[in-house]
This record gives structure tokens, sequence and C-alpha cells, in this order.
């Protein structure tokens, strides 16, 4: 038989005898060398001790398990300066010292473990048929080098949780390969600086807005070319964008109403009359009448704080005015299940049930968990008499600003169908501001798309100095990591590549990192990354 088959070509051993039964192959082997250097002094002897049998593990043959029972020689040191006396005899290819199995199976147990962790690998080298535990694996992964890093010149750094909101990381990738070559244990400045002045290769580095990473970069060379991530930017615009509705809520909640009532009227529904008691017919006048001063002073160039105190009114309220052009009834929008009842409501009501407590009983009891009063300003309306016809109440639908705020960013050609365009194409028509700052925003998206940074400057300085309230915030950011900005629109980089590494780095992460320490965690995502 062919013992080369079977045993690894570098070692010079000689087959004695062969055991196997349904699951075990064993290999009684004998190794022909006949001198060993002294592993403390190097010194090359042939005196031989003893012997005894070692264990080692090796790749499965035809489903088997294999081991090799090889005859290791003891051998008595003869150089009388040193301080050991008895070692046992070396090899220098594929089996190490104290080693257990040969190194072509690490190789494979290794490769399986950084793949899939350690539980993962442990199961299915049990249907590779090798025993090996979880730990044993981990424990090689630790052994594995982490490749040198190749001079990079082009990289992309992004952040990564540890546990989010608690801990974070910094991942570094080469955009020019697309390999993870290195994990950092924390995201600060300082951190990021000794990387770089160790790597003085670099020449440019994506990054998102931070000013954290900003700071190390700038820290680490003055020359480095930083670009903002494209997606970044513009995911910043869309939040200076959704600050902007915030304060504009007003004017939202107020189209929200007029077109939903709208909307009865073209269906022929009798509206819900607004509920208002016969104590409080003043309010309407009240408000109405501080609507009319309040523009009036805005006309002459009072300020919001002084309007405030001479009306004796909150400057939230004075805010809400502000931008307003015409006035609306205030509507109470009180948030309440109670439209899921209505029909229930109905039928009752028009088989004679019109008391208002029986009524909040019996919609108690199937799930309505407001008051009472909710119910009495609901059938308050509803005609004394069986054979009227019931109307039903005006469901208002409204819209967050962060939706709108995606919506209003979008081109007018891109607007979805799903979209509800008849709200967004009266908000445009009835707030003049919104419709302002819509068109600045776009203005800003067609510079991008258009990879027009020349024109970067002039955009922030129209925006700042408008006097108008907008998104001088976002315009201000701009201008100060304008350099970042303006590469970000002209460069081909971006950090898109990066972000993909980090996804790929939490799902090695929700593996295996419960009981595995940031260096294993490192050494699975980088050197599966350039594997």
């Amino acid at each position: 038989m062919n013992q080369t088959l079977f045993i690894p070509n570098e070692l010079s051993f000689t087959l004695l005898n062969l055991d196997h039964n349904s699951t075990h192959v064993d290999f009684h082997v004998i190794s022909n060398q006949i001198s060993s250097f002294c592993p403390l002094c190097l010194f090359c002897t042939t005196k031989i001790h003893s012997k005894y049998i070692r264990t080692i593990g090796d790749l499965p043959v035809s489903g088997k398990i294999v081991q090799l029972k090889l005859h290791v020689r003891k051998f008595f040191c003869e150089n009388i300066n040193c301080i050991r006396k008895i070692f046992t005899e070396r090899f220098k290819h594929q089996l190490n010292s104290y080693g257990r199995r040969f190194e072509r199976l690490n190789e494979q147990l290794s490769s399986m473990g950084l793949e899939l962790g350690g539980n993962v690998a442990h199961r299915i080298s049990k249907l590779s048929f090798v025993k090996i535990s979880a730990s044993t694996i981990l424990r090689l992964i630790v052994k594995c080098p982490i490749p040198a890093i190749k001079l990079p010149k082009i990289i992309g750094v992004d952040d990564w949780a540890f546990k989010k909101r608690l801990k974070y990381g910094t991942i570094i990738v080469d955009l020019e390969t697309n390999e993870v070559i290195d994990l950092l244990p924390d995201r600060e400045a300082v951190t990021l600086t000794n990387w770089l002045k160790a790597h003085s290769s670099v020449e440019t580095v994506s990054r998102d807005r931070s000013s954290t990473y900003a700071s190390g970069i700038t820290q680490a060379s003055d020359k480095i070319i930083q670009i903002a991530d494209r997606w970044h930017i513009l995911k910043n615009l869309t939040e200076g964008f959704e600050r902007f509705l915030n304060t504009q809520r007003g004017s939202l909640r107020d189209i929200s109403v007029e077109l939903s009532q709208q909307q009865h009227e073209s269906e022929n529904i009798v509206p819900v009359p607004p509920v208002i008691s016969k104590k409080d017919t003043s309010i309407t006048g009240k408000y109405y009448d501080n609507f009319l001063k309040t523009k009036a002073l805005q006309h002459d160039g009072v300020s919001k704080r002084k309007i405030a105190k001479m009306l004796k009114m909150s400057r939230n309220t004075i805010n809400r005015y502000w931008n307003r052009t015409s006035f609306l009834p205030k509507v109470s929008h009180k948030k309440s299940n109670i439209l899921d009842f209505e029909d229930y409501l109905i039928k009752r009501w028009q088989q004679g049930e019109q008391n208002v407590k029986n009524l909040f009983e019996e919609i108690k009891e199937q799930g309505f968990k407001n008051d009472i009063k909710i119910v009495y300003e609901l059938v308050r309306q509803y005609p004394k008499t069986n054979f009227e016809p019931i109307p039903k109440a005006v469901k208002i639908k409204y819209y967050s600003s962060q939706q709108l705020s995606i919506w209003l960013s979008t081109f007018r050609k891109d607007w979805s169908e799903e979209w509800p365009q008849a709200y967004l194409e009266k908000l445009l028509k009835d707030n003049p501001i919104i419709n302002k700052v819509r068109k600045v925003i776009l203005d800003f998206r067609r510079l991008m798309k258009e990879k027009e940074g020349d024109k970067l400057a002039a955009w922030c300085d129209e925006v700042i100095n408008d006097d108008d309230e907008n998104i001088k915030g976002f315009a201000k950011g701009i201008l100060n990591d304008f350099q970042a900005v303006y590469q970000g629109f002209i460069s081909s980089w971006s950090n898109g590549p990066v972000e993909g590494q980090v996804n790929r780095l939490k799902n090695i992460k929700r593996q295996m990192y419960g009981r595995a320490s940031f260096e294993l965690l490192r050494k699975r995502v980088v050197i599966t990354s350039q594997s």
C-alpha cells in the first residue's frame, strides 16, 4: 500500500501496522529520523532514552475518523552545558510540539471556524468525521495570524456597535480591493490618528459626517483628502428638513383637516359639526382676533417675543400663527379608538338605545379604553329620531414630519402614485415657506447629482442669508466641513462598500460574539474578508 496517500509527504514515517473498524482507521507509524535537535541548545544528538506512543489526528478517510499512533522517541541531550537532559524528538513539518493534530487538519478546522464560528463549525466537523470541541476551534482561530496590511491608499472608515448606544468600534476598509483591513476597539479620534500615522501610505479617506473622524484624520496628516459620504449628506439634509417641518405642524394639521372635510363634502356626506358647547361660542372669535393681531404686528416688524408679551400669549402659539396665511378653526385631535366602534353605535342608536352611559358600557366591554366624554362628543350630533340618517365622523389622515421630509425631498417626476399627491400639492400651494425650502433642497440634490461642487458655496451662502426660517443649520454644517463635502460631490468614491462590510460584521458578531473577545471578532472579520 502506498502510505503517501494517507501520511503527509513532508514527514519521513514508516507504516508499521493498520487497524480499522466501522468508525475508525488507526495507522501505526514510526519516524525514520536517526537524530534530533535539542529545543534549548539546538545540539544534535543520536542517543535514545526511550519511546512512547503519541496519538495524532488527521483528515478523515472514506467517512472514518483517522488517527496516527506515532511511536515517538526521547533523546538524551549530550551537551553537558544544557539544562535540558531529556527531550522528545521534534518534526520540522506538519506536526508542532505538543500538537495533537496535523497542520493540514488544523488549517481545515481554522477555515471552518473563521467562516462559521465555534458552535456551527463544531457541528459541521462531526458530520465531517472529526472529533473536536467548539472551544478548541475558537483557540485555533485565535492562533491564526492576521495578514499584513498592503500599503492602502484609499480607505473608508465607519463605526459599528459592540452594544448599540453604549459602546462602538471602527471598521477600516480598503476601497480599492473592498477588503476589511482592520478593526479598532473604539471610535475615538486619537485611535484613528495613531492608526493613520502607522500607515502613512493612506492618501484618501471616505467617512460619514462624524466630526470625531474628521478631527482624527486631520491630526494624522493635513495632506490626507477627506471625502464625506453622499448618502450621509443627503440623510443630514432630510433630517434638517424634518426639523424645519416640525416648526410647521400647525399648517400641516390644518391642511389635513381641510382636505378631509372637502372629501366628505364631495361624497355628499354631512360633515360632523365642530364640537363646541354653547357657553364657549366666543372661543373661535377670540382665537381669530388673536390671529389678526399677530399678523398685523408681524407685518409691522415686531419680534415674536415682543408680540407674545404684548398679547399675553405663549411663543408656541405665536410660532404657529407666524407662517400661516389664513385662519382655520381649532379642531380637537385627541386620539382614541372611538371610530372603531362607530358602526356599532349607529346600529344601537337606530335600534332605540340613545343613553350615552349604556352605550359607553357596551363598547367598553368590547375594548373601548377611553373616557365616556368621547362617546358623548360623537353621539351628541346623532338625531333623536330613528328615521334620520346618522352622519359619519370625519376621519382625518395625518402625516409625520419624517415621512413628509422624504416625500418633499423627491423630485416631482419621481412621485409615486401611492403617495398623497393631493395633500402634497395643496401643502406646497398654501404654505409658500415650505415650498421655498423644498426648492432649495431640490437645488442641492441637483448639484450633487450633476457633480457641480463649484456651486456649493454659493448655495450655502444663499440659505444662510435668507431671512425666512429654513435649513440654515444644515448649510452651516456644510461650511464647517466644506472640503470633505466638496470632495463628496466630485469624487467617485463613497462609503457604500464600508456599509456593506458593517452589515457582514453584524452578522458575524451575532453568530459568536456572546463569549468571544474583540481580537477573535477582529480575526474573523479581517481574515475572511481577505481570503
